[in-house]
């Protein structure tokens, strides 16, 4: 098979992933590796000129402008088509781990089911025993996606505590319907029949390609015994960077565009809510950009690579911050005993109208932000980080402002469902399309 590798300026990573994919041992299942190179910085780096060499004819560098994932993972099938279309294609993060034997079964499995996805468990680095991730799909009202299996959604499972014939978040009829990207077995000549990566820049390229293969005819299989290791989803740290942006427009284009329910924009609301009461203001102003962006229609599928993580940064960077306290530099933030869920509910309201200094704040201590869940800072006035991570301080203020707006874009956006499902149905193909990713790639300097 061909192995599809982007990297954007993670060098070491990148080369240490070609090092173990191109090893000798691994020559009967991995035929090449095209690596996706969009940080410009691959070639020069130390060391860099030796693996390459040492990879021979088993390696393809690709150089291209930073197009996110979509765009590296894009390239990759599109040159892997076009190269050897009678191959496999496994799509593969830089800083992922697969075992040889995870890469011969999966070799086998392609020869064995050649019209068949085929992903990969996903196991956290850090805690190697605990899986994150077996058979995902897409929840059709609400458009959320998550395990389709018994793997709990916040990632306790402990493959360590028992063994197959005891797991029960194994089941012989569960059913994926995309894998993620970490590790993912796409068939010989699928790219031919589908087209590309929708153009996200990053998140839900790979939910939205797996229902296009669905729709097209394709199953898609999670084996267990197939698995790499990776970064857990709390370890991102997505929710209030930049990327929460993009993450939350994909996911409202690829709803509209497969014709779900107007439930999507019921359970957005109910986040956007969330969001605020917990003081999670960055979060809600982001999801209100992503949100303005989606009504606007799907012109931005055709320029956004490039625009997106600008844009979504000069948001975050004007922003106001919050100095970040001294241990105890929050008053209360030795600790305050938790309120039950009905009463921080009722604390959080009036917390939108209390004055920012109402004396003796309800201060949440946590170790770190992948720690934090919504009811942690529900009727608190600061969440305080031991990690020296920016505290969340409530802002009355800023809190009916990102509300008022999240109400009003999601009252237009409902009246606008209809219309919306329409364009973005119309528009998605074509920007997925072969020509499409062409046209993308034609000023990207090829090697």
């Amino acid at each position: 098979m061909t192995v599809v590798v982007p990297t954007f300026r993670a060098e070491s990573e990148a080369l240490a992933q070609l090092a173990r994919l191109t090893a000798p041992e691994l020559e009967d299942a991995v035929a090449r590796v095209v690596l996706i190179d969009q940080g410009g910085t691959l070639a020069a780096h130390p060391g860099a000129t030796e693996a390459l060499a040492a990879a021979g004819e088993r390696v393809l560098l690709v150089e291209q402008p930073n197009l996110g994932g979509s765009g590296g993972y894009a390239r990759g099938l599109h040159e892997a088509n076009r190269r050897w279309p009678e191959d496999p294609v496994f799509l593969h993060d830089d800083d992922a781990r697969a075992q040889p034997e995870t890469l011969r079964r999966l070799a086998a499995l392609a020869a064995l089911a050649p019209h068949t996805f085929f992903g990969t468990n996903l196991l956290d680095v850090d805690a190697p025993t605990r899986l994150q991730a077996l058979a995902e799909g897409v929840e059709p009202r609400t458009f959320r996606w998550g395990p389709t299996d018994g793997v709990d959604e916040r990632g306790t499972t402990d493959v360590s505590a028992g063994s197959p014939d005891t797991w029960r978040f194994t089941r012989p009829d569960d059913r994926a319907e995309y894998a993620g990207w970490w590790g993912c077995l796409v068939p010989a000549g699928a790219a031919g029949r589908l087209g590309l990566v929708a153009p996200y820049f990053l998140k839900w390229d790979d939910a939205e390609y797996g229902l296009r293969a669905g729709q097209a005819g394709f199953e898609t299989r999670n084996v267990p015994g197939c698995a790499v290791w990776s970064m857990s989803w709390a370890s991102k740290g997505t929710s209030a960077s930049w990327s929460s942006w993009p993450m939350h427009r994909n996911r409202l284009a690829t709803a509209a565009a497969y014709h779900a329910g107007p439930g999507v924009l019921v359970d957005s609301l109910l986040h956007q809510v969330k969001h605020v009461l917990s003081l999670q203001y960055a979060t809600a102003e982001l999801w209100n950009a992503a949100l303005r962006e989606f009504v606007s229609g799907p012109g931005w599928l055709a320029a956004d690579l490039t625009l997106v993580r600008p844009r979504a940064q000069a948001l975050i960077d004007a922003m106001p911050s919050p100095p970040v306290p001294a241990p105890g530099g929050v008053a209360g933030s030795t600790g305050t005993p938790p309120l039950g869920r009905p009463r921080a509910a009722v604390r959080a309201v009036a917390g939108l109208f209390r004055p920012a200094d109402t004396p003796g704040p309800r201060v949440a201590d946590l170790a770190s932000p992948s720690e934090f869940g919504w009811v942690d800072g529900l009727g608190s006035d600061a969440v305080v980080f031991a990690d020296g991570t920016a505290p969340l301080l409530r802002d009355p203020r800023r809190a009916r402002r990102a509300l008022v707006r999240a109400f009003v874009l999601h009252g237009r956006a409902m009246l606008r469902w209809h219309g919306l499902r329409r364009s973005y149905g119309s528009a998605l193909p074509v920007a997925s399309s072969l020509a499409a990713w062409q046209e993308r790639f034609a000023s990207s300097p090829r090697h």
